[in-house]
């Protein structure tokens, strides 16, 4: 595979987004199976060092949720919250990823390529759901998120697109290395790196197109909208700012973000 991290894997050059046919979910031509394949090239040579090509079986084995989640915390160890979703709950969010499979069918391979974990979101948190690049396939829903098939769809895309962006970012940072900048996020979510602004605008393409498309009253879908714009747009001011922290990669996708948002 002829991707890998800007810091070098031997063998493999460096990742660009062209490599793999664009950026996941804003690009018609990204495939899917080119980005896994950098990935798990990577995070085998991150767990066995410098050994023979691996085979398609080591590969599939370090994309499975456990085993990435084991690779990170080499690097970045960070404790995930216990627990296991009840089978309804599990059966749910089964559903709407179908759900949005049909309504968008060239996001199929995406919904179905990257094995995911849910896990419900610890008490006491006040988010509807969570990633972080810490718990790669991972994602934490809390009771809110099953308030509506609506509102499950939404918190499910939306985490969604965060693990696939994770996968871009374990290839090729977004900002600089060392980079300290935080910044307050439109909802009010204060201390995100620039890497946690991009996912947010990048989010906010997906739920635009998926929203017109959920069986909900017309003026529960007017007013998301209208907010889903109004949280773009305030995004989108942000990374203005935040253009000089960027990586090469990290412009391409911004300005995929304002390409796809025009």
């Amino acid at each position: 595979m002829d991707t890998a991290l800007d810091t070098g894997t031997p063998g493999i050059r460096p990742f660009v987004p062209a490599h793999c046919g664009g950026w996941p979910f804003l690009d018609h031509e990204h495939d899917p199976r080119r980005l896994l394949t950098a990935v798990a090239c990577v995070r085998f040579a991150r767990r066995d060092g410098p050994l023979p090509a691996p085979t398609a079986q080591d590969l599939a084995a370090v994309l499975t949720p456990a085993e990435a989640l084991r690779i990170r915390a080499l690097d970045l160890p960070k404790p995930l919250p216990a627990g296991t979703l009840i089978p309804h709950r599990q059966a749910q969010v089964d559903q709407t990823v179908r759900l949005i499979a049909e309504l968008i069918p060239d996001w199929a391979p995406l919904l179905s390529a990257l094995p995911l974990v849910y896990v419900p979101m610890p008490a006491g948190r006040a988010s509807v759901s969570a990633s972080c690049f810490a718990w790669p396939q991972h994602v934490l829903l809390a009771d809110a998120a099953f308030t509506s098939p609506a509102v499950l769809a939404e918190q499910t895309l939306h985490e969604t697109f965060h693990q696939w962006l994770y996968l871009c970012e374990e290839l090729a940072s977004l900002h600089h290395p060392g980079c300290t900048r935080r910044i307050t996020l439109p909802s009010g979510t204060s201390g995100r790196s620039l890497a946690e602004l991009l996912g947010a605008a990048h989010v906010t393409v997906g739920l635009a197109r998926m929203w017109p498309l959920l069986d909900v009253p017309a003026h529960v879908r007017d007013q998301r909208l209208e907010r889903l714009d109004a949280y773009r747009r305030g995004c989108l001011r942000l990374i203005g700012h935040a253009r000089p922290c960027l990586t090469d990669h990290g412009h391409a996708l911004a300005d995929r973000i304002l390409e796809a948002s025009a």
